[in-house]
């Protein structure tokens, strides 16, 4: 597993989800089942009403498991990120409290 963790934003409840999966562990259910227990951690324990998360475009597999854990679509940015000198669309998924307790 590779780095998973919440940016905390207090003054509003929420908090974005963030992660990096190396090669190596692509296609394991590990980064699933992480990104579970934080979001339930996030939601449940620190109160927070909303985690939210981004995706490369060009990342489907991300947007699967983003899907799988209860993350909702909410929209894309046009090229976002600046990474290794390439503008990079982004698409952005949340779940809120609510949601995440009727789905328990």
């Amino acid at each position: 597993m590779q780095p998973l963790g919440l940016l905390i934003t207090g003054q509003h409840d929420l908090a974005e989800l963030g992660y990096w999966v190396g090669k190596p562990f692509w296609g394991n259910e590990y980064d699933t089942e992480a990104r579970k227990a934080l979001i339930s951690f996030g939601l449940e324990n620190m109160n927070l009403n909303r985690i939210y998360a981004s995706r490369f475009i060009r990342n489907p597999a991300s947007d699967r498991v983003m899907e799988m854990i209860g993350m909702r679509f909410e929209g894309s940015f046009r090229p976002h990120i600046k990474r290794w000198a390439v503008y990079e669309y982004l698409f952005q998924r949340s779940i809120l409290r609510q949601e995440f307790l009727q789905e328990e």
